[in-house]
């Protein structure tokens, strides 16, 4: 399984995302590890990103503090809350922190604390 497979380009966000071909669970710790790495990588670049999006932003805020037609103004500010918008799901998207499951089988024993440390009486 190639990790990169787990995650298609969004056009609108300018990044890819997730998007499993099965269940989160029925993947094994190592696919899991790999996904998750792979992510990691994906992440790092929301920051570069939202900044671009917010220079765009300020662009738009000039212009629209410089035009004289209300309808342009109207039209720039639409433009400028779609981006806003864009920038939002960005942010949230950097806040996901997802953590591998537990699989049984390649779980470790927990370890057994002796009887007398248990009791207060020895």
């Amino acid at each position: 399984m190639n990790p990169s497979e787990q995650f298609e380009h969004d056009e609108r966000l300018g990044l890819r995302l997730p998007a499993f071909n099965a269940e989160w669970a029925s993947f094994s710790h190592a696919q899991q590890e790999a996904i998750l790495a792979e992510w990691e990588r994906i992440k790092a670049r929301i920051p570069d990103r939202v900044k671009e999006l917010e220079a765009g932003i300020d662009r738009l805020q000039i212009e629209a503090a410089q035009e004289d037609d209300w309808d342009r103004v109207c039209d720039l500010y639409e433009e400028i809350y779609r981006v806003a918008s864009i920038i939002n799901d960005l942010n949230i998207w950097n806040g996901v922190e997802p953590h591998t499951t537990a699989h049984e089988a390649e779980l470790e024993p927990e370890p057994r604390i002796a009887e007398e440390h248990t009791t207060k009486e020895k």
